[in-house]
């Protein structure tokens, strides 16, 4: 089959320089190339480029990854967008949107009218996902919860398919033996905007006590601008704990998991924009073989045989360190997991399944 996945990086970004957005890396680039190594024919462009006058596309589907809708609206690219799924309609080519966010309701409707002034395109965006669900053969979305809650919000009859995000960094031997010497390496990483409630939480009520355990090295793995906050959450950290901030990469993310003890996922399980959220940072995490405390957020209770997953980390994390062989143990059984049915094959293969599917 032949497979083109439309996605928000821009044309040079997928010529070669470093793709940040993960919902471009996990629900295309990454599938796409995995889809080549078994023998389909998958290419990835732009939405920019798709929707180009001279773009034409021959081939058996097309999977419109999350189409970031204020870019949409706000470079007035609706017609050419309607324009791009007439033609596909009339050459006979399915199409596939793949949603990983909510991205209908009353809380989005709220976030997209916070970013939007204009209420022109603020109405069109809180529409964009609905119309786009509705001409669409199948919505594609990474966790149940997530198509849940779409279809509680636009319609239950639509035609839902989960396929999970591929890991992307190298495996390595699974390790948790936290030096009794030294303080204890966590690192949390992932884009802190979305985040920043959560983390500073977890800095003012979890490192604090957790400190008065043992001494605790706090990195954090994000957007470079993030770093302006380390002052803050230092100050809500307290005595016991150092925290940085180092630029996220995926070699800076395989150099940062082989240096910590464990990785922490504190998440606000109350903000509607956690809900349906994949738990691709703990895949990642388990490849690289650390241990994963997090917050009980649905996808993340789908690992909860292999990881800490609790309200509060704190509890969790000093019974690891009492009872490292337990922890390292888990740890390895979540490597072994996520090695089995996330990996950039299995998840091709979980694309496979999908597209070959009727309408």
């Amino acid at each position: 089959m032949k497979i083109l996945f439309v996605t928000n990086a821009a044309p040079a970004a997928l010529a070669g320089d470093a793709i940040t957005l993960a919902s471009v890396r996990y629900r295309a680039t990454l599938p796409a190339a995995a889809l080549c190594e078994l023998g389909w024919q998958a290419e990835v462009v732009s939405i920019e480029q798709a929707l180009d006058p001279g773009f034409r596309y021959a081939g058996d589907a097309i999977v419109l990854a999350q189409p970031k809708e204020d870019r949409v609206v706000r470079g007035d690219l609706l017609p050419a967008l309607g324009g791009f799924i007439q033609r596909q309609r009339e050459a006979g080519i399915r199409l596939l949107l793949d949603v990983c966010d909510l991205k209908v309701g009353e809380p989005y409707q709220a976030q997209i009218g916070g970013i939007l002034r204009d209420p022109k395109q603020a109405a069109l965006c809180v529409h964009f996902y609905p119309a786009l669900m509705r001409v669409a053969d199948r919505i594609v979305v990474p966790t149940p919860m997530l198509a849940q809650r779409i279809a509680e919000h636009v319609c239950a009859s639509f035609h839902f398919s989960v396929v999970g995000d591929p890991v992307e960094v190298a495996t390595a031997p699974a390790r948790f033996a936290p030096q009794p010497d030294a303080p204890l390496r966590l690192l949390w990483f992932g884009f802190f905007g979305a985040h920043a409630p959560a983390v500073a939480k977890f800095c003012r009520e979890d490192l604090p006590r957790l400190a008065a355990i043992r001494p605790v090295e706090f990195t954090l793995l994000c957007e470079a601008n993030a770093a302006r906050h380390r002052d803050a959450l230092a100050a809500l950290a307290g005595p016991g704990v150092a925290l940085r901030f180092a630029p996220w990469s995926v070699p800076a993310l395989e150099a940062a998991l082989a240096a910590c003890d464990a990785t922490v996922f504190p998440i606000d399980l109350a903000a509607d924009t956690a809900v349906g959220k994949s738990n691709n940072r703990a895949l990642q995490a388990f490849q690289a073989g650390r241990a994963v405390f997090a917050h009980p957020l649905a996808s993340y209770r789908e690992l909860d045989a292999f990881a800490a997953i609790a309200e509060d980390l704190v509890p969790a994390l000093a019974d690891a360190l009492k009872r490292p062989a337990a922890c390292l143990a888990r740890t390895k059984a979540g490597q072994a997991h996520v090695a089995a049915h996330f990996s950039p094959a299995a998840i091709a293969r979980q694309w496979m399944d999908v597209l070959t599917l009727k309408p």
